[in-house]
């Protein structure tokens, strides 16, 4: 038991499109942990941070991601900062689902997500935040992933063809 198909990569690369539009073509359930975690907590990400702290949104998302990696005929967007754990790191090493790390730049992810107030982590300075995030957290999604696609100027179809073509 295990998703098809997983997701990582920062927020903006388009892992909640293309998780669903994949999840789509092959007749599954498509399933967020950020989403999963907002339903448990009846608030908002950027709501918890701001209440509850980074600390306790990260034990919430850790115990979602387990239950999310048990779930059977799904396909399973994480979000940007969930696997930075070792357990997540480990998990998602050890599961048999393929784990695609969607690749974004800067300049491609700026008009995407406009850096705005929503984004908890981003709050001073989202541009250097960004840059500063994506040091450390890319070699772990390089790590992690089974494929890497870049989808830099590249179309949703473009992007879910060429997950499909890994999956089927």
């Amino acid at each position: 038991m295990a998703p098809r198909a997983i997701f990582i990569g920062p927020m903006g690369s388009g892992k909640s499109t293309i998780g669903k539009a994949v999840a789509k073509s092959l007749k599954l359930t498509f399933r967020d942990t950020d989403t999963e975690i907002e339903k448990l907590e009846n608030m908002s990400v950027s709501q918890i941070f701001l209440d509850k702290g980074e600390e306790y949104f990260r034990s919430v998302e850790k115990t979602v991601l387990r239950q999310e990696l048990l779930s059977d005929e799904t396909v399973l967007a994480l979000g940007g900062g969930a696997p930075m754990s070792v357990d997540a790191q480990s998990a998602l090493r050890a599961i048999s689902s393929k784990v695609f790390y969607l690749d974004i730049s800067l300049a491609n992810v700026a008009p995407r997500i406009g850096f705005n107030r929503d984004r908890p982590l981003l709050l001073t300075n989202p541009r250097g935040q960004w840059q500063t995030l994506m040091e450390q957290r890319r070699p772990i999604y390089e790590s992690i992933a089974d494929v890497v696609i870049d989808v830099n100027n590249r179309s949703e179809r473009d992007v879910v063809k060429q997950v499909l073509e890994v999956l089927v």
